[in-house]
């Protein structure tokens, strides 16, 4: 990921943003694209192309939890574990597909398949506990065995387009 492409990114946005700290995020988003996460040229990019200190860049990207700063699997499994999913079993599902994927917590495989997390509110409450894999659809309630199920399914799916987690 170059300056360039990220200034080719956020020109035809940049109206929409009248205070240039608000550029970051959709620029940060766009850095991750393909690799799935964000290395230090992309963020030292990110920071060029929108004239903040790499610091300042940084301190954001680390803000949000589906900014990756270190490399992940081909599916993130984002498990909430915020109070409504943690009374409803979270931390068992959470430890089960821990177990299930063979990690000893959050990581990533060993294959690089899946990296697995732990993450604040996914927005669906009423559905606690659940997850989301990558970017997607919130799954749930879910039973600790309905996640193998899930990981079974996405391991014999073709891969998809990492752009966009």
């Amino acid at each position: 990921m170059t300056v360039a492409d990220i200034e080719e990114h956020l020109a035809p946005i940049r109206h929409e943003y009248p205070d240039p700290r608000s550029l970051i995020l959709p620029a940060l988003r766009h850095a991750q694209g393909d690799a799935g996460w964000l290395s230090p040229d992309a963020l030292a990019a990110v920071a060029a192309a929108t004239g903040f200190s790499q610091a300042y860049v940084e301190s954001v990207a680390t803000f949000y939890d589906r900014l990756y700063m270190d490399e992940v699997g081909r599916y993130c499994i984002n498990v909430c574990v915020t109070l409504s999913c943690m009374l409803r079993g979270s931390d068992e599902l959470f430890d089960h597909i821990a177990e299930y994927l063979g990690l000893d917590g959050e990581g990533t495989t060993a294959d690089g398949m899946f990296t697995l997390a732990k993450v604040q509110c996914i927005g669906a409450c009423d559905r606690a506990p659940c997850l989301q894999v990558d970017s997607g659809v919130q799954l749930g309630p879910l039973e600790p065995a309905d996640a193998a199920c899930l990981i079974d399914d996405l391991r014999a799916e073709p891969a998809p387009a990492r752009y966009g987690r």
